[in-house]
């Protein structure tokens, strides 16, 4: 019955609803759309490309660790906090010989990256499509894999081979000469081959050097950025992960063991501890897998994820307390607009919990309503969103956007409580008081004006300034006795006629007899 009250109430006040749809859907498409940024900040993928070929890899922790111990009231508390580091953390390259002998490895493939730009002749920066460039050295071309196209590898410390997507942007072949700015002075190389990945890199441009002009440009002696695993034939990928797993710690047990007991600090710069830079690197090094492989190979993707999260959260909270004020704005004017109406509702026994049922059910239809058309425009919103934050620069876009099915029904549920509660508010004060005190002051206000007016005595008016054709005309007086100024008189009270004030009347039709100011005294 109130359902059906409050569906005919919301079609007859079609424009005075339309205010809180168009703020609950802007709302709702808000919601979605942060809703989206903020799932991928959670759960985006960032899909590898460079490591590919190799099912397990193998990176350092790019994470600072504080661990505080505190002493309260006999009690110990021991906090551990992790942040990320933005610079590319390296391990050392002696954990090789480690992971060549573990149990289900076929071989380890050592990886070196840094940044290295082509320039053009004139020294300016290669188009590269907007990609970011790397060198490697080029035993690491296994990972991808890349293949030669043409040419062959390099073997001097001056031969260099680049893409094929490079090569044919700045139509380059091999044995043309190109300068690269890396970590070191700007070089001139020849190409010697060009090679063509056999997966899709789409986020990134490789140049390949030789092994000892690569070490030479990273500029980390000793160190790698990761090491790549490949499986032995009929090694599963879960079980070389545990294998590999176990290696690292049990070379962390061995050398902890046979490390003497009286350094149990860093080492020294210089000390001559290569065993225990391993151990610590072996005990915090990262194995990684699957999806787990995109954030070893792209830093600034794994950070965005903190950006996003940040952002689709601000984004959507500030739209949603925006909307509620809106819409319960929009709502206290509807119901002071429909005063009259809920005060009659209230004279003939309705109940405040009726009121409040009424009101709620009309802002949980438009809420619905609303909801799900927001929630359908935010998802092609959020997509805009995020390829305008690509575009910017803000998130890298080897981030993949993600999109699911929970921050649509979160906005449309979010959106929904957001109208109930709005009217809610609303409606707490016409629910609330006497229903006599709502019908007078709804409807009574023109009604006890009308009463004031004829129930307030009239004005008497004044017949000397006011005419009235209908009044006779008042008679004149009659000349006054005049005395001689000596002559002293001494009227006989009880001889002499009687003396009588007459008051001067009014007619008949004058409202109330007025006296006269002068008194006449006639013989």
């Amino acid at each position: 019955m109130m359902l059906r009250y409050a569906l005919r109430s919301v079609r007859a006040r079609k424009a005075g609803f339309l205010g809180a749809f168009l703020a609950l859907m802007c709302a709702a498409a808000l919601i979605t759309a942060c809703g989206t940024l903020l799932d991928t900040g959670l759960r985006g993928t960032i899909r590898t490309e460079r490591y590919a070929a190799s099912p397990v890899v193998v990176s350092a922790d790019q994470n600072v660790h504080r661990t505080t111990v505190k002493h309260k009231k006999g009690k110990t508390k021991i906090k551990h906090k992790a942040k990320p580091i933005a610079e590319r953390a390296w391990l050392p390259a002696s954990l090789e010989g480690t992971l060549t002998s573990t149990p289900g490895v076929a071989r380890v493939i050592p990886e070196l990256t840094f940044l290295a730009q082509p320039l053009t002749p004139i020294g300016t920066g290669m188009d590269t499509g907007g990609k970011t460039s790397y060198g490697h050295a080029w035993d690491s071309a296994a990972l991808t894999p890349y293949r030669l196209v043409t040419g062959s590898a390099p073997q001097a410390a001056t031969d260099l081979v680049i893409d094929r997507d490079l090569a044919e942007r700045a139509r380059l072949r091999p044995g043309d000469r190109l300068t690269v700015q890396s970590t070191q002075a700007p070089r001139s190389y020849r190409i010697t081959g060009i090679a063509a990945p056999a997966t899709a890199v789409r986020h990134q441009t490789s140049l390949f050097f030789s092994t000892t002009e690569a070490r030479r440009l990273a500029a980390h002696p000793g160190q790698v950025t990761a090491f790549g695993v490949l499986p032995t034939k009929g090694t599963s990928t879960a079980r070389l992960r545990q294998a590999v797993v176990a290696a690292l710690h049990g070379s962390t047990a061995l050398h902890a063991d046979t490390a003497p007991h009286t350094d149990t600090t860093a080492p020294h710069a210089g000390s001559g501890a290569p065993h225990d830079l391993t151990a610590r690197a072996g005990a915090t090094a990262q194995v990684t897998t699957g999806d787990a492989r995109g954030p070893v190979e792209f830093l600034d993707a794994a950070t965005a994820r903190i950006k996003l999260v940040s952002m689709g959260g601000a984004m959507g909270g500030t739209s949603l307390l925006v909307a509620i004020l809106v819409v319960v704005g929009t709502f206290a004017l509807s119901v002071q607009q429909r005063h009259r109406e809920l005060a009659l509702l209230r004279a003939v026994a309705a109940t405040s919990g009726q009121i409040r049922k009424l009101l709620g059910r009309e802002a949980l239809i438009v809420g619905t309503v609303a909801g799900v058309a927001g929630a359908l425009l935010g998802i092609p919103l959020g997509a805009w969103l995020y390829d305008r934050f690509v575009a910017l620069g803000a998130v890298p876009a080897t981030l993949q956007h993600t999109s699911g099915v929970v921050p649509p029904l979160a906005a449309f549920a979010v959106t929904v409580l957001g109208a109930w509660a709005a009217a809610r508010i609303a409606s707490r004060r016409i629910s609330r008081i006497h229903p006599a005190q709502a019908l007078s002051e709804a409807g009574g206000a023109n009604l006890g004006r009308n009463l004031d007016a004829e129930s307030k005595p009239q004005p008497i008016p004044n017949p000397e300034r006011t005419p009235n054709p209908e009044r006779t005309p008042e008679p004149e007086p009659e000349p006054e006795l005049e005395l001689e100024p000596n002559l002293e008189t001494k009227p006989n009270l009880d001889s002499a006629p009687e003396l009588r004030p007459e008051l001067v009347l009014n007619s008949e039709s004058a409202p109330e007899p007025k006296p006269s100011p002068k008194q006449q005294w006639t013989l």
